[in-house]
């Protein structure tokens, strides 16, 4: 299989052609539910991740929140 390459929070990465949202973060281990992603300015929902493809060139953003005071 082939790689592409993204830009994830402003730094180059290479993943594998026609992973999706949902592998991209099974693959980065990210966990919990207090992030969005953004790819190409357009939020995802968190129900499109597993049929959003990613391709060559995109621009994901992954934003993460959490509490404080």
């Amino acid at each position: 299989m082939t790689n592409i390459k993204i830009i994830v929070n402003g730094n180059d990465v290479e993943i594998k052609e026609n992973s999706t949202i949902q592998d991209f973060i099974a693959k980065r281990h990210i966990t919990g539910k207090m992030f969005a992603i953004e790819k190409n300015l357009e939020i995802i929902n968190k129900d499109r991740y597993e049929t959003e493809v990613i391709k060559d060139g995109d621009v994901i953003e992954i934003v993460g929140f959490f509490g404080g005071g």
